[in-house]
């Protein structure tokens, strides 16, 4: 498994669910979100179990998939509940890498550029006058490369 970090987008609600303890977690500026090897998206993980070993990540998973077993929420759900069990069970199996300092360093620094050009578009009023002149402009330079 491997741990990826993405920026929270404006569509992600505020409250989350970790993949690996269950609890419930409020989301930052970054997303970290758990892929299987074979690149299937797990869920989020929330700050507490981030600071967990890779042993005990695993450890948890398998707990909350014995728990999802045992008592499934809704007679309706208790399908979702099995298979979800069963997916995280096989993810347990699979050693965690977690994102390298310099991966943190360079998506909040992503995060952060693209925060103050967001800023800048609004502050500058991003309006059709602007769009319409940045467009003509990015033809004539695409004319001239041709």
């Amino acid at each position: 498994m491997k741990i990826h970090l993405e920026r929270t987008l404006a569509t992600c609600p505020t409250q989350l669910v970790c993949t690996t303890c269950g609890h419930t977690f409020e989301t930052g500026k970054l997303r970290t979100l758990l892929y299987s090897d074979a690149g299937l998206l797990q869920g989020d993980v929330c700050s507490c179990c981030m600071r967990l070993k890779p042993s005990e990540i695993r450890s948890k998973m398998r707990d909350r998939a014995s728990r999802l077993l045992q008592h499934p929420y809704k007679m309706d759900a208790a399908l979702a509940a099995h298979e979800r069990a069963l997916e995280l069970l096989e993810a347990a199996q699979e050693d965690v890498r977690f994102p390298t300092f310099y991966q943190w360093w360079f998506k909040k620094l992503t995060v952060f550029s693209e925060t103050s050009e967001e800023l800048e578009a609004a502050r500058l009023g991003a309006n059709t006058e602007y769009g319409d002149a940045r467009s003509r402009l990015q033809k004539r330079l695409e004319d001239d490369r041709e």
